[in-house]
């Protein structure tokens, strides 16, 4: 019996280990692809960010905006509008990299017009665009990635006072699948008051 006992807790193990090894963390592509955009090694960290592309089920803002600014980087403007565009979608006016997105989207805007004819189009596929979704039941909760689960959003203002709003999607830091989904898509919309 112990020997079953063993074996068992030995093949579950090793079972857990493999499916680890499969399903690689794509947070490690990504933190390179920044890690080599900041030393200017544009398509080094290319490499890194379409690695990750492929490994990431749900796509995240700081993702888009780095994607988007390294892409301004190495003159695919298209590519860095979309991108750029997309975070702007899933964070507004008031995410962490805002005002540096609009300032990037406003040069790649100007940038696609100055070369309008020597231009092609995206090399990345569209997945995440406007199609983007997880699977999920509809009964199943996920914690609002815009209060991080808490129903509350701090801030600074300018006198560096601590302010606090209720999140406007979730319900109790929570939304369900349909909620979640639609967040990701850049469609939900606020909860009524």
């Amino acid at each position: 019996m112990k020997r079953l006992t063993f074996l068992l807790v030995l093949f579950a193990s090793c079972s857990f280990i493999a499916n680890a090894q499969q399903k690689e963390d794509p947070r490690r592509y990504i933190d390179s692809a920044v890690h080599y955009m900041d030393l200017e090694q544009y398509s080094k960290a290319d490499e890194y960010f379409m690695a990750a592309l492929d490994k990431i089920d749900v796509l995240s803002a700081d993702f888009c905006f780095y994607f988007g600014k390294n892409s301004y980087y190495m003159n695919k403007h298209t590519q860095s509008i979309d991108w750029l565009n997309k975070y702007l979608e899933l964070k507004g006016s008031r995410g962490q990299f805002s005002k540096e997105t609009l300032s990037l989207l406003e040069l790649a805007e100007e940038a696609f017009r100055n070369n309008r004819g020597t231009t092609s189009s995206a090399d990345v596929n569209s997945k995440f665009f406007y199609l983007n979704t997880i699977k999920c039941d509809s009964d199943d909760l996920i914690t609002c990635p815009v209060c991080k689960g808490d129903d509350v959003i701090t801030t600074k203002n300018r006198f560096g006072e601590t302010l606090y709003k209720t999140c406007p999607y979730s319900h109790n830091g929570v939304l369900t699948c349909v909620e979640f989904n639609l967040l990701i898509q850049g469609n939900l919309k606020p909860k009524n008051k």
